[in-house]
């Protein structure tokens, strides 16, 4: 007990003298906490979002016992699955299927695009979800309906008598029976479900399920029993697939097996891989943040020690041991450590609230809802840096101050040796900042090139619309009849010059299928359909042939519009207007090519030219989503609200969503990517802050140490204005050298960010100027002021200095 108490006496000692010390620099300490701070900062802001959506269980009841079943890759099962293992398992205490979609929610007369879920009956209870409001469905077949927090606030302003309103959902009437809790979005998450509907109540789901198919649909959930463990529900669950697979007389093909996986985090496989490259791409950022953060303070404790040369010169002379001095200085930077956690803390809840205001625009159409709160997970992760960047900061300095040699150290000068030396710490700074700066310009690279890609099709001066027209009280001919005088009566708006109609709008993912010329291979391809009038409303320019007429509005038309991608692929030497074609990959069907236009950005831009197929839009189903194109003469924001009216006034039951101007969707085309650049700015924007402090700092100390030199060389003839130089020099030499070894490691850097993103590129000789110079720049500023102190040291003062 006795040499406990005195451990802990030592470091009470230890600690009052450290803050004795901070108070008498409190520059220093200020530099040095806020450095640590920014590190910090940035890498618990970091993992916020690595916890958020890698980590965190979901806000149920009991999340330990909740499960995902998953085979190989693929998150989704058929029904008849869903239905054997619910009867049969015994390790499960329950389970429930849901089926995320795009869908749209209509309130009030009012539409949106919303991201929706239809879900089994069992979903809230094995799920463990708490309704903030009401109650869960409780029949497939019942057409009632769960709504989120944010549209019950955002569309019935927290109203309590929400519960009973009708609401509609694409072809059906709901009553709204419950309100999700605010923090619960789905299992689709980052996405956010703002809509649950009983799976049955979508006819064209219900279908599916009473043919018993073997599609994969639904991702299916489980509650554990007791203590079962995950492990127990995959030998279980694998051998009930077994048993249903011999049932039903399934080839022998082997599959991968069935694995239940606890949930914590974005549920989604897909979803998940997306997060979890985005997340390594961040952290290994923030966490050459924190180095360069680590490394300035490395250095800023180097330069103090040499000013405390003699204090601890004088201390080994009066017996402290080594290791007595070695553990003052942790105790220093500690404590240095310690304020830089609880400032990184404070600016991580800024930074994270900033994330959360940026993040919903990554859905585009549809709402993204992140909880980025700091949690025990969070606060245990910035103590752990903290740790870290003691260790990193801290042993170097510390060793090698804690060597002083007694009088011979006492008996020296502070400044010897100091003013020739280049600090590896500060070459280090400048090459890591500099490698930020790269991947940085990369994605900044990337992100120019999106945003002046040409996509094949006009954006200036164009309206897009997406309509929806139930089915009843529309069939396919009436659907038709009403798109044609929806066209009709939008081209009499003034300055619409042209209308026309499609399945959906570029830069959404479309349909896949086949197509094949006569004992030719199958080439792999897009398809949409589109109505007459799409390609000159779309500015596409056409090569051969023509547009679709109306000869081709027929729902059987056999005639298709080819891209150039396509006619190349299946006719290399010759034209393909007026040719068969099968289109169709397992049912193919003959097709004539009345046409063949430019290629244009089908699914993303920037993409490399793909086969594309257009069919007529008769042949498009009437109770689908479908999208009108319009162009116009001039700025198309002042025509939204007269084309939603003129579209809601043709008849009872219409839906109109996201009525804008086309350019806002392509701009949402590549909003992750927009994001992804705006947070690596800020952090490459930090890291170069960061360094520049560092720099400053050193060069500060430097001067300060060579008082009585500068002094000394001034006293013998030296010139203001080669003192002036001669630390800018210095500072420069040291950035220069930082830049060549920031050069070397940029360029596998740069090429693994690019790995991990696909839009990113090696940079080009643009950017290296750039940074070059945006560096040098920074090197002039950090060190003038530095110099100009050095430049107005008073000779008889600098040689009275101590």
């Amino acid at each position: 007990m006795a040499g406990l108490a005195r451990v802990f006496e030592d470091f009470r000692r230890d600690t009052r003298q450290a803050l004795r010390q901070m108070r008498r620099s409190p520059g220093f300490t200020v530099l040095a906490v806020l450095c640590l701070g920014l590190g910090i900062g940035a890498n618990t802001a970091i993992f916020s979002i690595v916890n958020s959506v890698l980590l965190r269980p979901m806000p149920v009841a009991e999340p330990s016992r909740l499960v995902m079943l998953v085979r190989g890759q693929t998150p989704n099962f058929s029904f008849p699955v869903y239905e054997e293992v619910k009867a049969r398992s015994r390790v499960l205490a329950g389970l429930t299927g849901s089926l995320p979609m795009e869908s749209d929610l209509e309130v009030n007369g009012e539409s949106e695009f919303v991201t929706a879920e239809a879900v089994t009956s069992s979903y809230a209870s094995v799920l463990g979800v708490r309704l903030a409001l009401g109650r869960w469905v409780t029949d497939e077949t019942e057409p009632s309906a769960v709504i989120s927090y944010s549209v019950w606030q955002r569309r019935f302003q927290l109203d309590p008598g929400v519960l009973g309103r009708l609401i509609r959902s694409e072809s059906q009437s709901y009553t709204v029976v419950g309100v999700a809790p605010q923090e619960f979005s789905g299992i689709f998450a980052p996405l956010r479900t703002d809509l649950w509907v009983p799976i049955r109540t979508r006819p064209a789901l219900a279908a599916q399920l009473d043919a018993r198919g073997t599609r994969p649909l639904l991702m299916l959930f489980g509650r554990l029993r007791g203590d079962a463990t995950p492990q127990q529900a995959s030998a279980e669950l694998n051998i009930i697939d077994a048993e249903v697979g011999a049932a039903q007389g399934a080839d022998k093909a082997p599959r991968a097996p069935i694995v239940a996986t606890a949930v914590a985090g974005v549920a989604n496989p897909g979803t998940r891989r997306i997060a979890q490259t985005l997340a390594t791409l961040l952290a290994v950022v923030v966490g050459l943040v924190l180095l360069i953060a680590c490394v300035n303070v490395a250095n800023l404790l180097l330069v103090r020690g040499t000013i405390r040369q003699r204090e601890f010169a004088m201390r080994r002379a009066l017996g402290a041991t080594r290791f007595r001095l070695f553990r003052q200085l942790l105790t220093e930077s500690l404590l240095l450590a310690s304020g830089g956690g609880v400032c990184g803390v404070v600016l991580a809840v800024v930074t994270n609230r900033l994330l959360e205001l940026s993040v919903p625009s990554l859905g585009g159409a549809f709402a993204v809802q992140l909880d980025l709160a700091l949690d025990w997970r969070v606060i245990l992760f910035a103590a752990f840096v903290s740790l870290t960047a003691t260790v990193l900061s801290a042993l170097l300095p510390a060793r090698r101050v804690s060597q002083a040699r007694g009088l011979i150290e006492f008996k020296s000068e502070i400044g010897t040796g100091t003013g020739r030396k280049r600090p590896v710490g500060l070459v280090a700074q400048v090459a890591v900042s500099l490698v930020l700066l790269f991947i940085v310009g990369s994605f900044l690279q990337a992100l120019f090139r999106l945003q002046n890609t040409d996509p094949g099709f006009q954006v200036a001066r164009r309206l897009y619309a997406y309509a929806f027209i139930p089915a009843p009280p529309f069939t396919p001919a009436t659907g038709r009849e009403f798109y044609s005088r929806a066209l009709e009566r939008l081209s009499t708006l003034p300055g619409i010059r042209s209308a026309a109609l499609a399945s959906s709008l570029p830069l959404v993912p479309s349909g896949s299928d086949c197509a094949s010329v006569t004992g030719g291979p199958q080439v792999p391809t897009t398809t949409s359909a589109v109505g007459t009038g799409y390609f000159d409303t779309m500015a596409i320019g056409r090569v051969a042939g023509r547009d679709f007429g109306t000869e081709d509005l027929t729902p059987d038309s056999s005639s298709v519009v080819i891209n150039e991608a396509l006619a190349r692929a299946l006719w290399p030497n010759s034209s393909p207007v007026g040719n068969r074609v099968t289109i169709g990959c397992k049912t193919p069907q003959p097709a004539v090519v009345v046409g063949v236009v430019r290629n244009s950005a089908i699914r993303a831009l920037g993409e490399a030219a793909s086969p594309h197929v257009y069919r007529p839009f008769a042949q498009q189903s009437a109770g689908r989503l479908t999208a009108i194109l319009l162009a116009i003469d001039s700025d198309p924001v002042p025509l939204v609200e007269p084309v939603r009216r003129a579209l809601l006034e043709m008849g009872q039951g219409i839906r109109v969503y996201a009525v804008q101007p086309l350019d806002v969707h392509v701009e949402q085309s590549y909003a992750r990517v927009r994001w992804q650049t705006m947070v690596l700015v800020g952090f490459g924007a930090l890291a170069l802050l960061l360094a520049a402090v560092g720099l400053y700092g050193v060069i500060a100390y430097r001067v300060t140490l060579r008082t009585r030199e500068i002094g000394l060389r001034m006293a013998l003839g030296a010139t203001r204005k080669q003192i002036l130089g001669d630390v800018v020099r210095y500072g420069l030499s040291v950035v220069l050298i930082g830049v060549v070894v920031g050069e070397v490691l940029a360029a596998a850097l740069t090429g693994l960010a690019g790995s991990m993103q696909g839009l990113v590129r090696p940079t080009g000789i643009t950017i290296h100027v750039a940074v070059g110079v945006i560096w040098i720049v920074v090197a002039i500023l950090a060190c003038s002021l530095p110099a100009a102190r050095a430049a107005r040291v008073d000779p008889l003062r600098a040689l009275r200095y101590e």
